[in-house]
């Protein structure tokens, strides 16, 4: 299947999945908010009265010391019981009930006091009792971090956790299980491909379970954890797979894939990514004036530059710039419309952002196949360079000419070949040789050398041919009659030569041969049996050529000692 393939495959089930994620309806009994900002406390009836309230649900702040917001209940039949919140660090928050201005009921809560919602990306908290008779409720959220605290804050009958909240739940665990299973696939492959984009998007995948179990309050249906701490798991988390997500992309991408220029620029993207939003998602008490700007703010840059550089590779042929451009499509536009929200330019709609999440879990899906993809590249890669490796092989250890072994090839296999019961070793060389090149010169030569080896290799595997180099040549024999199978390969060269027709005299070999069985010699290597072998060659040579000279040495058992004493 091919890459473009995979492309339209993945926009369109991305498509579905996000179109299912941000259809699910805001709350039916969400009053609707006005808002305003103050740089120090105040009397709740004297906020009402005086502060610059915004009713347009838009236009939120950060920064400020104070967010309030203001609802007016009094056309509603059912009085609110809960405030409901995005999840973010605060210092405090006070909920005051109004009744024709002045306060009837009243209360304070602390970070560790509210109660964090699963798979809902807030908390809620009781409003005090006593306001069933307010016509206008104000919350004041001291020291906010993030403008979605209150941009996504509603009041409610209940505490949020409603049916839909399970259904959310159980949408999340399904995206949870697509981000555990590739780093299922990560493990097998890095067992395999040793390669660092493998760990990159492992720690990547790692970072985006976080960012769901903090961001979308995953966390909170297993464990207890304060929403102060809850809201910083997500915006690190988030930042660091960012930064992985780069670094992966850095390596990842084929190595022409990118310019130098375009390389180094991602890298520092990268590592920029997880250093200033991550102390920015933090959220120190202070930084509180600047944290959420500036974490939102970071992110402007690092989009542009991944989009452009994954876009730049797709010209070069690469193959990988597909898949991520598939993978990365989803997430660049859930994680602009989350950028958007955070800094309070888009209002909430409620809830975690199950769009992002749904892109998160595509992305990391299509990666993972994008890893398959380049483990079987990889892997027939590295099976063409060991094919390679093995036919350079070949050829270092064959003779050009005659398809023979050469020396190389017999002195690096000399050990296990004697092991092997090779122990009969055979010098042959060609008379006058020089005779036959002079007269029908090097290329005439080089036949009646090919004809003399197809006459001495071997049909069996007892029997081994090599060429030493010129026109001599060594055997190695094993088993029974060896040294008259030797004899009768000599014969052989001067009959193969004589019918092919190549000369018009005959061309003769003379041969030295020695048998070494195992324990004859203390020393018996490829020189000493080459040696012994080259001098009987040549004491055939000296008699006459055309003939053989042998050697058999004997397999010496000293006596032991009870036999010494008996002789004695």
């Amino acid at each position: 299947m091919g890459a473009r393939l995979y492309l339209f495959l993945a926009l369109v089930a991305a498509t579905a999945l996000l179109a299912l994620a941000s259809g699910a309806p805001a709350p039916a009994d969400r009053a609707a908010a006005c808002h305003a900002y103050s740089q120090g406390p105040l009397a709740p009836d004297a906020a009402l009265a005086s502060l610059d309230w915004r009713c347009d649900n838009d236009d939120w702040e950060d920064g400020h010391a104070i967010t309030w917001l203001r609802y007016d209940t009094s056309a509603q039949g059912e009085p609110p019981r809960y405030f409901i919140g995005g999840t973010s660090v605060f210092e405090r928050i006070g909920a005051y009930a109004l009744a024709d201005g002045n306060v009837v009921a009243q209360a304070r809560f602390l970070p560790g006091e509210v109660d964090p919602i699963p798979a809902g990306a807030g908390f809620s908290l009781p409003l005090p009792s006593g306001g069933a008779a307010a016509d206008t409720w104000l919350i004041a959220i001291e020291r906010p971090h993030n403008v979605t605290i209150a941009s996504e804050a509603r009041l409610l009958g209940s505490d949020g956790k409603d049916p839909s909240i399970r259904r959310g739940m159980v949408l999340l665990a399904l995206i949870t299980g697509m981000l555990v299973m590739p780093l299922l696939f990560d493990a097998m492959f890095y067992l395999v491909l040793r390669e660092r984009f493998v760990l990159l998007h492992a720690g990547m995948t790692v970072a985006m379970i976080g960012y769901l179990l903090g961001s979308g309050g995953v966390a909170c249906a297993f464990v207890e954890i304060p929403v102060n701490w809850l809201a910083r798991i997500g915006p690190v988390s988030y930042a660091l797979g960012v930064g992985l997500a780069g670094l992966f992309v850095h390596a990842f991408l084929e190595p022409d894939a990118l310019s130098g220029r375009m390389r180094r620029l991602l890298k520092r993207t990268a590592i920029w990514s997880m250093i200033v939003p991550v102390f920015a998602g933090l959220q120190l008490p202070l930084t509180q004036s600047f944290d959420n700007r500036l974490y939102f703010i970071a992110f402007l840059p690092v989009i542009p530059i991944y989009v452009a550089a994954i876009l730049s590779a797709i010209p070069r042929g690469s193959r990988a710039a597909w898949f991520l451009a598939a993978a990365w499509f989803p997430v660049v536009a859930a994680s602009m419309v989350r950028l958007l929200r955070g800094m309070g330019l888009l209002p909430g709609a409620g809830g975690p952002d199950i769009s992002l999440f749904v892109a998160l879990g595509v992305e990391v899906t299509i990666v993972a196949l994008a890893i398959a993809d380049r483990f079987l590249a990889v892997r027939r890669e590295r099976d063409r360079a060991v094919t390679k490796a093995r036919a350079f092989e070949t050829l270092a250890e064959h003779d050009k000419l005659t398809g023979l072994f050469n020396r190389r090839a017999l002195e690096d296999r000399f050990g296990t070949l004697r092991a092997d019961g090779f122990t009969t070793l055979a010098v042959l060389d060609l008379d006058h040789f020089k005779r036959v090149n002079d007269r029908y010169g090097h290329a005439g030569g080089d036949e009646v050398l090919k004809c003399a080896a197809q006459a001495i290799t071997p049909p069996h595997g007892d029997t081994l041919a090599f060429r030493m180099g010129g026109e001599e040549f060594v055997l190695l024999l094993r088993g029974s009659d060896t040294f008259a199978r030797a004899e009768n390969k000599r014969r052989a060269i001067t009959t193969r030569i004589a019918a092919s027709g190549l000369v018009d005299t005959p061309v003769t070999a003379s041969m030295g041969i020695v048998e070494v069985p195992h324990g004859a010699l203390a020393d018996t290597g490829f020189e000493t049996l080459y040696n012994r072998a080259d001098r009987l060659l040549y004491e055939a040579k000296a008699a006459g050529r055309d003939r053989t000279m042998t050697e058999r040495l004997k397999v010496f058992h000293p006596r032991r000692q009870t036999e010494r004493r008996a002789a004695a």
